[in-house]
């Protein structure tokens, strides 16, 4: 399969929230393999930490302070959440929940081109893998960051580009500050990861779960880890997203106003480890429709990423070896978003040019 064919969009797509409007049952090709629904249990009480940036506005102790919290949560969780961090959610929300609501006519004018997130578009299927379980979602991808292409985003509703626009900028504001605060947190300087993803590769992911009359028979999406480097998210208000925590699901409980931060496996990769890229899935509900609002940050496609020299030393061996980034989304793309997608240690779904020989 050549590189054309593999991310290259086939027919037009049904999507999901016009299938969720009439349907009584899942049709077949939604229902998840039993091997793809995980077999445990959620924990009640437990819950992905939650960091006060305090508007930014630290005293040097807020700041020792925060370094700490995002750099224990990073390497115990891979999530996180933060309040008090500047940012508006409402527009944004807002302007994405009414481009849902369109005619699907309208929607389909705008329909993705091509898989793997390469270009701009609503689409459902993110993977052209034959064995790909189909999503109980929709989606409006956009690339923000090196390049943005406003005539290709949609012209309704009409505040669309704007507050998206400067929503993706926004992020990656807030996306630097954390990258500074893991940094410190691992004892290197303050722009260290930021300088090591070098231009920034941003895009902004708005997901789109309808009802669904038999949700557990589908997911919103499977058992997965992030491909980029840090991930941001705006949840609506709706629980769906869950983590995977020493073996057990932990619901991301939404905050009013929070952003949920989740490391991803190229920071993993360049933090050799000492962060950790974790596992985590969607589900949906009978009723009522889910959104949510994801940015992810990560380098250019021809980028080679690697572990930081700094961290390795005697008491920390290398573990992984370096890869360019436009490689491993084609192979995210060619089998489908699953489990540790291809990095995990012990983990049967990883290549072994990711990872250095155990001596």
């Amino acid at each position: 399969m050549t590189k054309g064919e593999i991310f290259a969009m086939g027919a037009e797509f049904v999507p999901v929230q016009e299938l969720s409007k009439s349907l009584k049952a899942v049709p077949k090709n939604y229902i998840a393999p039993e091997d793809k629904v995980p077999v445990v249990t959620h924990e009640p009480g437990k819950s992905v930490p939650v960091v006060d940036l305090c508007d930014f506005n630290l005293s040097p102790e807020q700041h020792e302070r925060v370094v700490r919290e995002i750099a224990s949560a990073s390497s115990e969780w891979g999530f996180f959440q933060v309040i008090n961090h500047g940012i508006d959610v409402t527009k944004p929300q807002k302007v994405s929940r009414e481009f849902f609501e369109l005619p699907k006519e309208e929607k389909l004018k705008y329909a993705a081109k091509e898989y793997g997130f390469k270009s701009d578009g609503y689409g459902s299927k993110i993977s052209n893998a034959a064995d790909a379980v189909q999503l109980w979602r929709d989606y409006f991808f956009l690339c923000t960051s090196p390049k943005r292409n406003l005539d290709s985003w949609p012209a309704q509703p009409l505040q669309y580009k704007e507050v998206m626009s400067g929503l993706s900028d926004d992020f990656l504001m807030l996306t630097r500050k954390i990258l500074g605060f893991l940094s410190e947190g691992v004892g290197l300087p303050t722009d260290y990861f930021e300088k090591r993803f070098g231009v920034p590769n941003q895009s902004i992911l708005t997901n789109y779960y309808p009802g669904c009359p038999e949700p557990d028979k589908v997911l919103g999406i499977e058992p997965h880890s992030d491909f980029g480097g840090l991930t941001l998210l705006l949840q609506d208000g709706i629980p769906g997203l869950q983590v995977l925590q020493n073996n057990t699901w932990v619901v991301v409980e939404p905050i009013p106003g929070a952003i949920t931060i989740n490391i991803s496996d190229l920071l993993e990769l360049m933090s050799n480890g000492r962060y950790q890229s974790v596992i985590h899935r969607v589900k949906v509900n009978a009723s009522r429709p889910r959104m949510s609002i994801a940015s992810n940050y990560s380098c250019l496609f021809d980028s080679t990423v690697a572990p930081a020299p700094e961290l390795i030393d005697e008491d920390h061996p290398q573990l992984y070896k370096p890869v360019k980034f436009g490689d491993y989304v084609q192979e995210v793309v060619k089998k489908g978003p699953t489990g540790k997608a291809y990095m995990f240690i012990n983990h049967d779904s990883k290549p072994e040019y990711m990872l250095l020989p155990k001596h």
